[in-house]
């Protein structure tokens, strides 16, 4: 019965030197490889940073993009710029594109123009080294078509903020609500 006793307890010492070896596997494939998940596991993971002064000259995330102030600005805008299940896209003018969703609330704003900076100053064109000293190191990295991108999240708000990089230097940037994909 003892030599039973010896051969389980040395089976089960593998098996649990085994087990644990591909968890840390796994633990570092998976912090490896976190810069190519979807944008929602970066805002579950990613400390919150303030981004409630965020916006677009004057518009922010979750404005009505049919009111008044909007059509008298920028004028009515028809045409959409983009085929997007979910979302209609507008340009209000050059290097201003929006997404609205089916309520009509603005959900992201894309900015290509190198002459409108954000609310902190950070603008077309600026490094990443920038980027990282303006807004903190509160960040999160991934990647997409080709592009390193920068994120910060706001928690609160559900809001978030990336910053897409070609060669380290800010080729544009989205100020988004939580519900893009």
């Amino acid at each position: 019965m003892a030599e039973q006793d010896k051969v389980k307890g040395r089976y089960m010492k593998r098996n649990i030197i085994i087990f644990t070896t591909i968890g840390i596997i796994f633990l570092l494939l998976a912090f490896s490889f976190n810069h190519t998940f979807a944008r929602s596991y970066h805002h579950t993971f990613t400390k919150t940073t303030d981004l409630s002064k965020g916006n677009i000259e004057g518009l922010f995330v979750n404005d009505d993009f049919y009111s008044e102030e909007i059509t008298k600005t920028y004028g009515e805008k028809t045409e959409q710029s983009r085929n997007v299940k979910g979302y209609d896209y507008f340009e209000l003018k050059k290097g201003i594109e929006i997404a609205v969703n089916e309520t009509g609330e603005i959900t992201r704003f894309i900015i290509t123009d190198s002459n409108i900076e954000t609310i902190k100053g950070i603008k077309i064109g600026d490094k990443r080294e920038e980027v990282i000293k303006t807004y903190g190191k509160n960040h999160y990295f991934r990647s997409e078509q080709g592009a390193n991108i920068i994120g910060y999240v706001d928690k609160k708000r559900n809001t978030s903020i990336e910053f897409w990089f070609y060669n380290d230097i800010v080729e544009f940037y989205k100020l988004d609500n939580k519900s893009m994909k």
